[in-house]
């Protein structure tokens, strides 16, 4: 006894052959329905259906056959495998398809193109007939058979094209037409069918029952989880929708059970699409062993070191596992110490001054609590210093401190920088302006902020970042003493 029997079914509900009776007019199906028969009817010549794997072509086929085969002024002829080894077979297949003739052996391609032509002229022309040719399974169509049916879309009148072709073809077919401009450019209507959303797929189940039922009354042998589970698991794809609901009534039936429920479709799932179900394992598995690391790393590695992880990559978290090694702290580089200056002006640079007596004396001047303003001494003789380091010969062992005020000859140089300070905590720069220079004006401020070019805000300078001090010469009041 038939399963469909067992319960009053008059036919198998989820039948996988493509039967026209159980074509469910989806809101997507209906609409590419619809647009193909207006097309056809309107002798537009090319049209392309598009679809993955299951979406239902081959059925919409079969369906557009069952419709115009009703219709005296309708031919439809169908290709199942448009795959051919060379243009003269394609060529011979299609004469003898539509006149029921065989080429006569040994001829020519254009001599069965012409053959061909003559026919479509007489059933379209003289008996007003439509000419339909529908091919399934396009992608294997090779490119010789698409400039021959390229060829057979130029037969015909002022008005309408003498030949319909129909191509449903799956979406490798899209990127192959678009290789060949001058065929894509003829299509008349290009429709991509798409996976059914929850809504018609529990309609398309709902349909299919009712379908195949000898009772009117609605037959509900899905719980509403299991409807959501058999959507989720074939993503919308009527093919493998009609063979998980037939896995499903066969083990409702062993098991005895009034409805598929949820924990149902999911045990006939995992035989049904072994593969899918091992992918989802894997990538489960994946997650946990990331959702796991991660905790570990929460728990384990302090939060200071965890803040070094992203900008060291893969060996800090090698490191951070590892016992004979630990996360390296990057190290500072040695910061030099920079005197502080609280100086008003004064000259940094000058030149070497010979006094009467021969002897001379070295004199550190450059400790702790004096101003970098004050030169550092170089012995006579030696190779005058470069950069910014400043020196000052004395000539005098018993030379005073006063003589570092003394005026520096005509010929004498300046340098434009008093010195450079490290910024402390709880200082800016105003307050360091007030102090070197005993007091705060624009131009001070100023000739401050050209001295500093890498400084982009005064109002938010770092501590610790270094300040270079303008020389700034002092303006004298008229007949005032040196």
């Amino acid at each position: 006894m038939d399963y469909f029997s067992i319960l009053n079914f008059n036919k198998e509900p989820f039948s996988n052959s493509p039967d026209p009776d159980f074509f469910f007019h989806s809101r997507q199906h209906l609409d590419c329905l619809q647009k193909l028969e207006l097309s056809l009817l309107l002798r537009r010549g090319l049209n392309v259906i598009i679809g993955d794997v299951g979406t239902g072509k081959t059925t919409m086929c079969r369906q557009i056959i069952r419709r115009f085969a009703q219709k005296e002024d309708m031919e439809t002829h169908l290709i199942l495998d448009p795959y051919f080894l060379n243009a003269s077979e394609f060529l011979a297949t299609v004469a003898e398809m539509l006149t029921n003739e065989k080429p006569a052996v040994g001829s020519h391609d254009w001599q069965i193109k012409e053959q061909i032509k003559q026919y479509l002229f007489r059933k379209g022309v003289d008996q007003k007939k439509t000419i339909v040719l529908i091919i399934d399974e396009g992608q294997k169509i090779p490119a010789f058979c698409l400039e021959i049916l390229r060829e057979f879309l130029n037969y015909e009148t002022n008005e309408y094209k003498l030949l319909q072709i129909v191509i449903f073809a799956q979406r490798e077919f899209a990127g192959k037409i678009r290789k060949y401009p001058n065929f894509a450019d003829r299509i008349s209507l290009y429709h991509l069918l798409k996976p059914l959303s929850f809504y018609d797929t529990r309609l398309m189940i709902k349909y299919r029952l009712e379908k195949s039922s000898h009772s009117r009354q609605k037959l509900n042998l899905f719980t509403y989880p299991a409807l959501w589970a058999i959507y989720r698991i074939t993503r919308g794809y009527p093919r493998k929708i009609i063979n998980l609901c037939h896995q499903s009534i066969l083990a409702m039936i062993i098991q005895n059970r009034p409805k598929s429920n949820y924990l149902l479709v999911n045990a006939c799932a995992r035989r049904a699409f072994p593969e899918e179900f091992r992918l989802k394992k894997l990538i489960r598995a994946a997650a946990v062993v990331a959702a796991a690391t991660a905790v570990i790393l929460l728990i384990l590695v302090p939060s200071d070191r965890l803040k070094t992880l992203p900008s060291r990559g893969i060996q800090s978290l090698i490191s951070v596992f590892s016992k004979s090694s630990q996360l390296e702290t990057p190290t500072a580089l040695p910061k030099t110490e920079t005197p502080t200056v609280r100086a008003q002006i004064a000259p940094t640079d000058f030149r070497i001054q010979t006094r009467p007596k021969p002897d001379l004396s070295i004199s550190t001047l450059a400790k702790d609590g004096e101003t970098e303003s004050s030169p550092k001494p170089i012995m006579a003789g030696a190779p005058a210093p470069s950069g910014e380091e400043k020196t000052l010969v004395l000539a005098n062992k018993d030379a005073k401190p006063a003589d570092r005020r003394a005026e520096p000859t005509a010929g004498s140089t300046y340098s434009k920088i008093l010195g450079r300070i490290a910024l402390k905590r709880n200082e800016n720069l105003s307050g360091i302006i007030q102090q070197v220079y005993g007091g705060f004006t624009t131009r001070y401020f100023k000739s401050f902020i050209l001295a500093n070019p890498d400084i982009e805000d005064p109002d938010r300078v770092e501590v610790g970042q270094i300040i270079s001090l303008p020389a700034i010469a002092v303006k004298a009041a008229p007949g005032a003493k040196p």
